[in-house]
């Protein structure tokens, strides 16, 4: 039987008394119960009581993770040695007991320290985590937990876009640097009340979706490299697997022949999603010809553990992609994520199906799905422009004969 997980606030009946009263995560097996507290005080006006969540979304989520590390814990405990129990979640809070405490600990030497203590997040997430904490020693060398104020998130906001950062590019620095303020709350080296992100409002920018037309992904599909162009050539394929395929960079560089396994149709691949943490299945030889399984095939390694795609973090491919779209005459911009986004579009237009669409790359709201069926309607109205356009023109020519 699994850990059954919930909220619970007030336990201790402390907010009439206080004010405020401590959220913590009731873990219930085989009739026991165990309560962890997450560090989070709220009033009773910030509890919504019919959903049993915070109201505020932000500090829903953070809740939502601690719940996760529970999950992922008991999971992998699981795995390796057969059973569970409530007491095993002991190993876990050993594991996280806070780092001892120098007066002369700064919040940069913290996050840095964190860095070495982050597991269980995917090596590709961990490097763009070690980018934001670069910049930020490139703001400031030495940050002081003092310096944490709403004033400083300000100066370093202004200081990314003099670097010519894009606002979306700042928002993922910022949050970045959030989640090791929270992380200093958790180790109580910081004051929950004077988290400077409770006032400050991120701001994102909605982006272009980039996506290729059949004929602009078959000319990436004819490009022709060298052996010296040989990463070049394992970052077309990746790209090109992942526009058959819809899956994620996270879940791609992760795949392995492991991950591989025959059926009546063909080579499928089973693969538990990075970012939704849900199980999935792609039958890869009947996906676009069979096109993405003669992809795996191709750079099969000799290891089954081995990932197919190793080493091709996404800054690297992001880079070669660029190459890459130069050389097929394709939009300049493009990156990873346009696979996705291909694939999304690639599948409306051949099955005109938003359902499938939606089942297929995961998504938990239509709206998500939505984007791509409008772009295939852009392209159609596009396309039907051109056709009235030459043929009024072809008329007007016969008219003036």
């Amino acid at each position: 039987m699994k850990v059954k997980y919930q909220l619970v606030f007030d336990r201790k009946q402390e907010v009439s008394k206080k004010g405020r009263a401590l959220v913590q995560i009731q873990a219930y097996l085989n009739g026991e119960r165990r309560y962890f507290s997450t560090k989070i005080h709220l009033t009773a006006k910030e509890w919504d009581k019919n959903r049993n969540v915070p109201k505020d979304p932000y500090t829903a989520r953070l809740l939502r993770d601690q719940i996760e590390q529970l999950e992922t814990f008991e999971i992998e405990y699981r795995a390796l040695h057969k059973q569970f129990g409530l007491s095993n979640f002991d190993a876990l809070l050993q594991s996280k007991k806070p780092i001892k405490k120098k007066d002369s600990l700064t919040f940069t030497e913290f996050y840095r320290l964190q860095l070495t203590k982050q597991p269980h997040l995917a090596k590709a997430t961990l490097v763009t985590h070690r980018v934001t904490y670069k910049t930020l020693c490139s703001f400031k060398k030495k940050v002081e937990f003092d310096d944490l104020n709403y004033g400083f998130l300000q100066d370093f906001n202004n200081f990314l876009m003099k670097k010519g950062k894009s606002l979306n590019t700042i928002e993922k620095y910022h949050r970045h640097l959030r989640k090791y303020i929270n992380l200093a709350i958790l180790h109580d080296f910081f004051p929950e009340e004077r988290n400077p992100y409770k006032k400050y409002r991120l701001i994102t920018e909605e982006t272009e979706v980039i996506f290729l037309l059949p004929e602009e992904r078959k000319r990436i599909e004819a490009l022709a490299f060298t052996p010296e162009q040989r990463e070049l050539e394992i970052a077309r394929d990746m790209f090109l697997f992942a526009c058959y395929t819809g899956l994620r960079h996270s879940d791609c560089i992760k795949i392995c022949a492991e991950n591989l396994i025959i059926t009546a149709d063909g080579i499928g691949l089973k693969y538990k999603a990075q970012k939704t943490s849900k199980l999935d299945f792609k039958p890869l030889s009947l996906l676009f010809n069979g096109a993405p399984a003669e992809i795996l095939k191709k750079h099969l390694p000799q290891r089954p553990d081995v990932p197919i795609f190793k080493g091709m973090y996404s800054q690297k491919v992001n880079k070669l992609l660029k190459k890459i779209a130069k050389m097929a005459y394709v939009n300049p911009k493009l990156y990873f994520k346009a696979s996705r986004d291909t694939f999304g579009t690639n599948l409306y237009m051949l099955s005109g199906d938003d359902k499938l669409v939606q089942l297929q790359l995961q998504h938990s709201k239509r709206d998500q799905t939505d984007k791509y069926v409008h772009a295939v309607q852009q392209v159609q109205n596009e396309a039907l422009k051109k056709i009235f356009k030459q043929a009024s023109k072809s008329s007007d020519d016969r008219g003036s004969e």
